[in-house]
Formats: C-alpha cells, sequence, structure tokens
C-alpha cells in the first residue's frame, strides 16, 4: 500500500511538472513579439543584422525590371523591417553548396527546399511553415492518354516527397521513376522534346517554369501538402523563437496574401511577365552600359545596380541637392568629365562608369578586393572623404579596415561626437545610416544581376 501511495504521489508530481511545462511553453509561445526581439538584441544580436541566405530558384529570388524581388526575398526583408533590422541576404546557385551551408551555422535564415526528414532534428533547426506546396504532374498540351500502356512520372534529384495517383485515370498504370542525376529543368526539357511523358515536380515551381514551357501545362496533383520551412541557426534560441512567431502572425496579414499572389499564383503577372520572356535586359541602356563598363575595368552589373538605385534608369530625375540625370551625380562631378545637364544619357553614363571608375582606384590595394564594391557604392553615395574616415577610424580602433562588415560600423559611429571630433577625422560629422541601407541594397541588387546576367 505504502508503495503505492508513493507510486500515485510520484505520477501526480509528473504530471504537475508536465502541465506546467507546457503552460510555461505557451507563454513562450505567445510573448510579445515587441518583449522578444528587445530580449533578442540585448542578448545575441549586436550588429542588429539579420543575416540570411537564399537559393537562387524561380520565384524566390529574382530580377524583375532591374529590381530584385521575390517570395522569400520579400518575407525576409518585411521580417528585418518588422524587428529593426537590417537584412544581409546573400544568395547561392549550386544545391551541392546551399546543402553544405545548411549546416554551417554561419546563417541565421537559411531559405532552401529539401527533404528535412532526412535529417535528425539534432542537426538541423526547421521554422515553423513559411508556405505550402504539393506535387503536381507537367505534361505536354493534348496528351492523348494511353490506357493500354504504362505511365511513368519522372521525379528529378533529391526528389523525396510521397507521391499518390488515385486521382489519375487508371492509377494501377502509374509508376515512378527516379532521377538522381537530373534537375527539373533537366526533365522539363525532355518533356518538351518528346523524350518522356510526364514529370512530377512541387506547384509553386511549376508555376514559375510554365511560362518558358508554351506547350506544356498543369496536371493534376498527385500528392498532399507539404510545408516550405526555413533552416534556422540552432544557437539562436530567442531569435528563432522570434522569427517563429512573427511568422505564424504574418500568414494572417494582407502583405502574406499578396505576396503569395504575387509569387505563387498560376496567374501571377510578374511571374508571366517575367518568366515568359528568357531574355530581359536589366534596362535600355545595357548595351552602352557594359562598353562603358568593360572600357574601364568594372563590372557592368554593379554600374547597373548604382544606376537603378539613383534613378530606377529615368533619364530627367532632379535630386534635392541639385543631383540630375541618369548617374544623380551633381553638377561639379559632370563638368570634371566636361559634362552638363545638355549631354546626353549616353554621355552621362561614360562620365558617370569614368567617376566609377576614379572611387575604385581610391581604394584598390587599401581593402580587400572582395568587398571593394561595397567601398565604391558607398563613395558613391556619400562621397569617398566619409569612407576614408571610417577606414582611419577602423585601423585606430583595431578593428579589420579592409572589410566593410567592420568599417560600415565606424561609418555608423560618424554620427557620434566623440568620433566625428577626432582630429584625424577629414571630413567631420556624418549619418551614416542612409549610406550603410544604400550599400546594402545596392550589393544585394548586385547580387541578383551576378546571377541572372553574363558579366
Amino acid at each position: 500500500m505504502k508503495k503505492k501511495l508513493i507510486g500515485e504521489i510520484a505520477l501526480i508530481a509528473a504530471t504537475v511538472i508536465l502541465i506546467g511545462a507546457l503552460l510555461l511553453r505557451g507563454r513562450i509561445d505567445y510573448t510579445p513579439i515587441s518583449n522578444i526581439i528587445k530580449h533578442e538584441k540585448k542578448t545575441y544580436h549586436h550588429s542588429d543584422t539579420l543575416k540570411a541566405l537564399i537559393f537562387y530558384h524561380a520565384a524566390d529570388y529574382f530580377v524583375y525590371h532591374g529590381q530584385v524581388i521575390g517570395f522569400q526575398y520579400d518575407m525576409i526583408k518585411q521580417m528585418a523591417k518588422d524587428f529593426n533590422m537590417q537584412a544581409d541576404i546573400a544568395i547561392e546557385a549550386d544545391p551541392d553548396s546551399m546543402m553544405m551551408k545548411s549546416f554551417s551555422n554561419d546563417y541565421d535564415i537559411i531559405g532552401f527546399d529539401f527533404d528535412k526528414n532526412f535529417f535528425s532534428p539534432m542537426y538541423l533547426k526547421v521554422s515553423a511553415p513559411h508556405s505550402l506546396t504539393y506535387p503536381i504532374i507537367l505534361m505536354r498540351k493534348k496528351t492523348e492518354f494511353d490506357s493500354s500502356a504504362t505511365h511513368v512520372a519522372h521525379t528529378p534529384a533529391q526528389y523525396n516527397q510521397k507521391l499518390n495517383f488515385s486521382q489519375l485515370q487508371l492509377p494501377k498504370s502509374w509508376r515512378r521513376e527516379d532521377h538522381p542525376d537530373k534537375t527539373v529543368e533537366d526533365l522539363i526539357e525532355m518533356l518538351e522534346d518528346t523524350l518522356i511523358d510526364y514529370v512530377v515536380c512541387n506547384h509553386n515551381v511549376a508555376i514559375t517554369l510554365l511560362p518558358f514551357y508554351k506547350n506544356l501545362e498543369m496536371g493534376p496533383r498527385v500528392g498532399d501538402d507539404f510545408p516550405r520551412n526555413w533552416v534556422l541557426n540552432p544557437r539562436n534560441k530567442t531569435l528563432n523563437d522570434s522569427i517563429n512567431l512573427w511568422l505564424v502572425n504574418m500568414k494572417k496579414t494582407k502583405f502574406y496574401k499578396r505576396i503569395c499572389l504575387r509569387y505563387l499564383s498560376q496567374h501571377s503577372q510578374i511571374i508571366n511577365n517575367s518568366f515568359g520572356h528568357k531574355k530581359d535586359n536589366i534596362s535600355t541602356y545595357d548595351n552602352c552600359i557594359q562598353a562603358a563598363s568593360e572600357k574601364h575595368g568594372l563590372d557592368w552589373r554593379f554600374v547597373s545596380s548604382i544606376i537603378y538605385q539613383e534613378s530606377h534608369f529615368c533619364t530627367d530625375v532632379l535630386g534635392m541637392g541639385g543631383s540630375y540625370g541618369i548617374m544623380q551625380m551633381m553638377p561639379v562631378t559632370y563638368e570634371r568629365y566636361g559634362l552638363t545637364d545638355t549631354s546626353t544619357v549616353e554621355d552621362q553614363i561614360w562620365g558617370g562608369v569614368k567617376y566609377i571608375r576614379f572611387l575604385y582606384n581610391i581604394f584598390d590595394e587599401k581593402v580587400d578586393t572582395n568587398d571593394i564594391y561595397y567601398f565604391v557604392a558607398g563613395s558613391y553615395n556619400s562621397g569617398p572623404g566619409h569612407i576614408l574616415d571610417a577606414i582611419t577610424l577602423a585601423k585606430k580602433h583595431g578593428a579589420d579596415s579592409e572589410h566593410w562588415v567592420s568599417v560600415k560600423e565606424y561609418l555608423l559611429l560618424k554620427s557620434h561626437k566623440e568620433y566625428y571630433s577626432d582630429p584625424d577625422v577629414k571630413c567631420g560629422y556624418y549619418p551614416g545610416k542612409h549610406t550603410v541601407d544604400y550599400v546594402q541594397e545596392v550589393m544585394d541588387r548586385y547580387n541578383g544581376y551576378k546571377l541572372t546576367k553574363k558579366e
């Protein structure tokens, strides 16, 4: 009897502890997001930067009329804005490299679709779903169904979703064939060339690839909905709680509904307009920008990103400070290259490229080669003097003066008297946040251009 009583007491105690833990968990899950973010910044994100890596893929990240957009890109940018953080978004086009980086803990968020059920939660931390998708059949239009044949649904490499053929004609006549050495794009090319008759891919992929192939159409779904998640950094427990809570709340907003219609709908105008043409220029001035950039040893895609940031390729823009034209340079800078407000757009571009090369030469051999365009972009916005001051301050305080991630912190500090009144600072006070944001936007767009446009 005594043992039985002790056992009952132990069971009651365990139940109380379990209920308490569940209640505590509930309280954590529903902590106001402002409190979570405040705590997170205090304990982890000293730089207030949200680092993300996105796999370059249709709908999630692409260039449209010179601007970088996409479902996951827009989601992460909005999250960073809501968290009052800066989004530092890198792009990767190689799936093998993306897989390796998913285990690196170098990023806060990794946007990459692969079957996470194959990996132990001990090694991968995934977020709440950011969206759902499902497997569908792709086929050629007007495909005649042969009731006497066996029908093969071809699946691409690393496609591990369970298929269900019960909604198809003669379900027992269907079988699956995996292709570990073929991408979904490879299989779609084979489908278009009539080498195979049916391809399986996810719905979100199909709606962005079909505009390329006017002879193909989407068939029935062949599986259940499954979640698309981000890979999170397991070291960032509090930040991960913030991200998951944000995802739950974001799905209830008009913003989320809008981007789903914009990127994940078969009737999206952006998807059809962007992917319906295999050749899409950044601007009508691509040839001129390419020629001028090649002449002066610059990457034309970087120059294009600067121009988009300055004028969106509009030629009659007049800035508040007196800057004008497609390059938005000041009159004194145009005059240095023999230009005026009556010069042609092409001449303005050539003059602007010469100026960008001038800025490049200032930082050549002063900073890391891989980072030089960050410094050039910053100088185009603020003038080189403030960037050189930030480099000087970084050196003086024992920080890394050759990489932008360190130097930008001292550019931000130039709004503080302790730093702008330093005797080694030549250009005085400067509110650096605008320039830091400017550089990030230019480089994000440039990275997008590099993936979609040849050098």
